[in-house]
């Protein structure tokens, strides 16, 4: 579960490959999120608060060259 990005202690990781399509796990204080790479949508949420996700989609979208490169690096 390599670690990509950590923002405001949101941490932004992989699991192991459990599916084909682009996608980035957040995680913060119990809370855990799951956010498409090509829509950046809302995949799965588990606690966070809509303003929390959209701030999540914020930075998923400010940062999606090296989302999208890490995902490439480490899934091939």
């Amino acid at each position: 579960m390599p670690t990509i990005l950590l923002v405001d202690g949101f941490r932004f990781f992989f699991y192991s490959r459990e599916e084909e399509r682009m996608h980035i796990h957040v995680e913060y204080q119990g809370k855990v999120a799951k956010i498409w790479l090509d829509t950046f949508e809302i995949a799965e949420n588990y606690g966070f608060k809509n303003f929390q996700l959209n701030y999540l989609q914020a930075i998923a979208r400010k940062n999606e060259k090296r989302l999208k490169k890490a995902w490439i690096a480490y899934f091939g």
